[in-house]
């Protein structure tokens, strides 16, 4: 009988007095809100508001419509947006939820490309969500694929379904260690269509995590709209700066 009683006062306590919810990064109780990490992590993202490349959206001078990269090539893609630079607090956040298995950073990092999406584009714009796929090798190392995790997390906020479109053929090299001209040569047939998908005239918000030079999302453009897409955007968690802004902060 007594612990039957104990059971409903807990119960009644936990309902006037809820516990908090953990920060996922540093494991500090804060209050509820809309996105769920405490307000000392948020504060460390440097959100890119204003000031970017009108087709990739790097942070740029603000002399500027276009960055280095887009001035000197094309892209497939229509546009694509970032949260914020892969500096300090988003490059720490990345690092945890790929390598160190932070899998529970899918919800607060996907909330905030979800509210980017809201911001820069019409939802209304948009047939599927899709996501860069990861090679069979290193989702066995890491176990999952963040690129889908944060499309399913937005899928889920904006109402629209997540498909998976492509098969990751060979494994390449990493990206990060290769210039464009080598990116693009290194994905070169890299990327095959599923045979089952039908996306004629789909319009398509493609995820990622990391936009730098755009070599993968461009890829993966230019083969949906060879298989009959409309339009493809882009929406990744971070970009790197424009090499003019580089620079301009180096001199």
């Amino acid at each position: 009988m007594k612990t039957i009683f104990a059971k409903l006062y807990q119960g009644l306590i936990d309902l006037i007095f809820p516990e908090l919810p953990h920060c996922p990064v540093c494991g500090r109780e804060f209050s509820h809100g809309e996105i769920n990490l405490c307000e000392k992590c948020i504060t460390k993202i440097e959100f890119i508001k204003e000031d970017y490349c009108l087709k990739c959206g790097k942070l740029i001078l603000s002399s500027q419509d276009l960055c280095y990269d887009c001035q000197h090539a094309n892209h497939y893609f229509d546009q694509s947006r970032s949260v914020g630079l892969y500096d300090s607090g988003l490059k720490e956040y990345i690092k945890l939820f790929k390598y160190s298995k932070y899998r529970t950073l899918a919800g607060p990092l996907g909330d905030l490309m979800s509210n980017y999406t809201n911001r820069f584009y019409n939802i209304k714009d948009f047939d599927i969500i899709t996501y860069v796929p990861v090679h069979p090798n290193r989702l066995a190392e890491r176990g999952f694929n963040q690129a889908f995790l944060l499309a399913k997390r937005i899928g889920e906020n904006l109402k629209i379904g997540v498909e998976c479109l492509f098969i990751r053929g060979e494994d390449t090299v990493k990206q990060s260690k290769l210039s464009r001209k080598e990116r693009l040569k290194n994905l070169k047939n890299k990327f095959i269509i599923k045979e089952d998908v039908n996306i004629g005239g789909k319009r398509i918000l493609l995820v990622d995590d990391i936009y730098t030079t755009g070599a993968t999302v461009d890829e993966l453009a230019r083969i949906l709209l060879d298989n009959g897409a409309d339009s493809i955007k882009i929406i990744t968690l971070v970009s790197g700066r424009d090499l003019s802004l580089k620079r301009d902060f180096n001199s």
